[in-house]
């Protein structure tokens, strides 16, 4: 990763989002992340509102048992693979569970890296 997990207060708007809307930060991301992996390009909207499907899907989650980090399992080992970053599932899931808002700002901060 190019900022530590606890780096977050670097990009404190980000965080802040994180920290009271995870679902919309997690939404963007994701809309950054695809359209990097099928064009190869910035995306121009960078990740929109964030309030598509996978920002409702985050929310259900959350909502109706707490489990919308689970989500962010799939996302963060992507952008693992895609940066070659060294990590393993057991500490996704730790992160993902335990700081997610620090979690969200580090992912948006790498896509950043490559936009």
């Amino acid at each position: 990763w190019h900022t530590g997990l606890f780096n977050c207060w670097d990009d404190i708007g980000t965080y802040c989002m994180s920290c009271c809307c995870p679902c919309m930060v997690y939404g963007q991301n994701r809309q950054r992340l695809d359209h990097l992996q099928d064009t190869d390009t910035v995306d121009p909207e960078h990740g929109g509102s964030g309030c598509g499907a996978d920002c409702c899907m985050h929310l259900a989650l959350n909502v109706m048992c707490g489990f919308g980090w689970v989500l962010q399992l799939g996302q963060r080992a992507t952008l693992r693979a895609r940066y070659h970053i060294d990590g393993s599932p057991v500490n996704d899931c730790l992160t993902a569970f335990f700081c997610t808002p620090c979690e969200l700002t580090q992912e948006s901060r790498e896509l950043s890296e490559e936009e």
